[in-house]
Formats: structure tokens, sequence, C-alpha cells
């Protein structure tokens, strides 16, 4: 996403029945954070949400979402508006990225994320938000990286693997090869983080079998 991040989790546990038998999810581990970042040029990030997923139900079980003060360019530019709705007022007088990530933590421990007992992994509609994008601006900022962040799993990749081809357009193109309908608007954060735990809950309930995809830092 370009104009901001967003981080929504699933949690991926054995499977087991709510109401009617569901199938046996395919987990890798024993949680996933779905997370798509997003930021003014590409660079600074402006919206943070993470949506947790029960890994049996593949339902939501709770929410973070932030909004981000940029500072290295402190004016959203029109394009960034256009791209992902994000006005000037929604990011004005928010919390630094620091103050954001100190956030995430305490939410990460409180929904019991952090348990190392709990195996969990964050996962994104590609490499840049992690690979790139949060790294960049923690090292611009002098700003350590959470670990958890330093391993995920590529949704782009986790689809052609499922579906046996890549989906080009991304999210768009993922709900149209599994007949789904896009949720809310393209390139919004919290959006994003639907698309991608919709998407994964349909992979799961084929039958797919989610894996890291990532190399190891």
């Amino acid at each position: 996403v370009f104009g901001m991040p967003h981080v929504p989790w699933l949690s991926c546990a054995n499977s087991g029945q709510i109401g009617a038998p569901l199938p046996r999810m395919g987990c890798w581990s024993q949680c996933f954070e779905v997370l798509g970042l997003a930021g003014q040029y590409g660079k600074e990030i402006i919206e943070f949400p993470i949506l947790k997923l029960n890994g049996r139900t593949m339902e939501i079980e709770s929410t973070f979402h932030m909004y981000v003060q940029p500072v290295v360019h402190p004016q959203l530019t029109p394009f960034c508006t256009e791209l992902t709705g994000i006005i000037q007022a929604m990011v004005d007088g928010q919390p630094s990225l620091q103050q954001v990530l100190e956030r995430v933590d305490e939410w990460m421990a409180k929904e019991g994320l952090l348990d190392p007992n709990v195996k969990s992994i964050f996962v994104t509609c590609g490499d840049w938000d992690l690979k790139v994008m949060l790294p960049g601006q923690c090292q611009y900022l002098g700003l350590p990286v959470a670990d958890y962040f330093k391993q995920w799993i590529n949704l782009k990749k986790a689809y052609s693997f499922a579906m046996g081809c890549w989906p080009k357009n991304g999210l768009l193109d993922m709900n149209k090869g599994l007949s789904l309908q896009h949720i809310g608007r393209p390139h919004s954060g919290i959006d994003d983080c639907k698309n991608i735990a919709n998407i994964m809950k349909t992979l799961a309930y084929r039958g797919f079998i989610f894996k890291q995809t990532s190399k190891p830092f």
C-alpha cells in the first residue's frame, strides 16, 4: 500500500467446531498477524492498522488502528490523499511512529501475542512493508525494529502457490481470482487489512497451508 501502514493479525490454531464443523486449517504457526504498511512517498508511515484473527474461526477478535504524524514530510500531498483517503486533519497531532510502535507492542502483549509459547508471524501483501518500508524508516529515525517484524508471509506468494498464478494487481487480482467482493477502498490501510484477512480465510478453508516466505535477517 502506498501512503500508510496497516496490520491485520490472524491467529491460527487447530480447527475445531463452532456451529458447523470447519475444515482443518493449514497452520504453520499458532497465529498470523496480517500487516499492510503504507506511507507518504511510499516511505513514511501514516496509518497503522492491525487485525487479530482467530485461526480456528478466522474471524476478527481484536483491532489495533492508529494514524501516525509524519515528520519528514509533515504535509500530505494531494496524490497521497487521493490514493489513501487520508486527509491532513487525520494525521495532524497524532502520535509519532515511535509512540505508535510502543502502543503496538503494548497491544500485542495485552492480546497474548508476545507469549513465547505462542508462535506467530506477520502476513503482508508483498515484501515491501517489512523488508524495506518499516526498517528503512526506523533506521532513519534511529528506532529499533522489534524481532516480530523480521519474519513474515508474503500473501502474494502464498496466493500464487495456492492458485498457480501471480496476482499482478495485488489484492484486486486475489479477490477476483477467489470470487470475493473487494472490501472498502483500495489503498486504505484498514480496508486492505480486511481484504488480506478475507483472502487468507478463503485460502485456509480450501486447505492451503501458510508458511513463512521471507528469508532470515
